[in-house]
């Protein structure tokens, strides 16, 4: 009988082709749309994520207690040979980078504003989170006797600063005597971080601890970590080893980001839902208006002695089909689209400047992961289902003989 039942709701559901086929079409095309933007959004978020883990926090960094909300050099780290110390007996810990930072003033001979002067390693910074990557203009060094400096791109456009242009940082040091340094500019980086690209003037680790009048200290040390399942053990026996300090993750550090992650997921249930309506109001009034077109039909069947359960089970099955082949159109549909934006990027260069204000990139790239079809499979079972239970219960209530005779409808 079951295979009776669904041999007969395949022929049903053809039909009426043009009706059949236009409600897989709605399903199809919904379905490809929700997947490539469920993609998208995730792509867009990741990107933020992955780009300030590789250009500022690392999975972990180290503070002192009372440093970020007071940014004097008096809140700083040191000696920073004793946590290197550490970091090298910790096996969690794949790479580090050690900064020291000051806030001053950057001034060319036309114009000056409010900046971050910040002391690094360049190569510690490539083996980090590949700042090089990062550079669009000049060069990723600064020069013989560090005499140069990398500047971000925004903070850059506002100076009207090129290659080899020279500016003059101005800050206090650690004595609380104003000191002033220059360099000419040997590299632009766009990181998508708008803590560097907007402030950031990036000098050597020795100038800076000179300009500064420190040794051994660092404002910040960041790190990162082999696996995101030890984040949570490296964080624990980092602060058991330096119980003074603060030992921050990355999402405590920004949380605006996870909650960005929240609310992109709020956005995708959302759309899900829509799609879920989409697809139960579609295949709810193809099945209600073929059950009451049918009506005879499923009463002869009735009246001869044709279980319900097997009519019920066709009119499921009709359903099921309808459902599963837009589900398949769909989720091809959304693979190939997917697949598309992952590899190729959406070019968004026409937004570029107001999509650089949120750190977003100007191309951006989709995300692709296999549980995005699950849970549109689901969405579609679910709503396929659903959409059959009133035509099963008008079915249900109708006596077979009463309508042969065409007393009852």
């Amino acid at each position: 009988m079951y295979k009776i039942a669904r041999h007969l709701a395949w022929l049903s559901i053809w039909r009426r082709k043009t009706r059949s086929l236009m409600v897989i079409m709605m399903i199809a095309l919904s379905l490809t749309g929700l997947l490539g933007l469920q993609g998208l959004y995730d792509g867009m978020i990741l990107h933020l994520i992955n780009t300030t883990i590789r250009s500022d926090s690392g999975e972990i960094s180290l503070y002192n207690k009372k440093y970020r909300l007071n940014k004097t050099l008096d809140y700083r780290l040191t000696p920073i040979s004793n946590y290197i110390e550490a970091f090298s007996k910790i096996e969690a810990i794949e790479a580090y980078s050690v900064r020291l930072e000051k806030e001053g003033l950057i001034a060319t001979a036309h114009k000056s504003l409010g900046a971050v002067l910040k002391g690094i390693s360049l190569k510690n910074e490539q083996n980090f989170g590949g700042l090089d990557a990062f550079i669009t203009q000049g060069e990723y060094s600064f020069g013989e006797n560090a005499q140069k400096a990398l500047i971000g791109a925004a903070l850059a456009k506002k100076l009207n600063l090129k290659i080899g242009s020279r500016v003059i940082f101005t800050a206090q040091d650690a004595t609380g005597e104003i000191n002033a340094i220059s360099f000419r500019i040997s590299g632009i980086l766009k990181t998508g971080n708008p803590t560097i690209d907007d402030h950031a003037v990036l000098v050597s680790m020795e100038k800076m601890s000179t300009f500064l009048n420190v040794q051994q200290s660092a404002t910040q040390i960041a790190l990162r970590v082999k696996d995101a399942e030890r984040i949570s053990t490296a964080q624990k026996e980092l602060q058991k080893r330096f119980p003074t300090i603060d030992v921050l993750r990355w999402d405590e550090l920004y949380p605006l980001l996870i909650q960005m992650q929240e609310w992109m997921n709020i956005f995708n249930l959302a759309s899900y839902a829509i799609v879920f309506v989409v697809a139960a109001l579609g295949i709810f009034g193809v099945m209600l208006v073929s059950v009451l077109e049918r009506m005879r039909e499923f009463s002869i069947m009735l009246a001869i002695g044709t279980p319900y359960r097997t009519v019920r089970n066709q009119i499921i099955m009709e359903a099921s089909f309808l459902g599963l082949i837009g589900y398949i159109a769909g989720a091809l549909g959304g693979w190939i689209f997917l697949l598309y934006m992952s590899t190729s990027g959406v070019d968004m260069r026409a937004f570029e400047a107001g999509l650089e204000l949120y750190g977003y990139s100007a191309v951006m790239y989709a995300n692709m992961h296999l549980y995005y079809f699950f849970q549109a499979f689901f969405a579609v079972l679910f709503a396929t289902l659903l959409s059959v239970i009133w035509p099963l219960r008008k079915l249900k209530k109708i006596k077979p003989i009463q309508v042969i005779q065409g007393k009852m409808l």
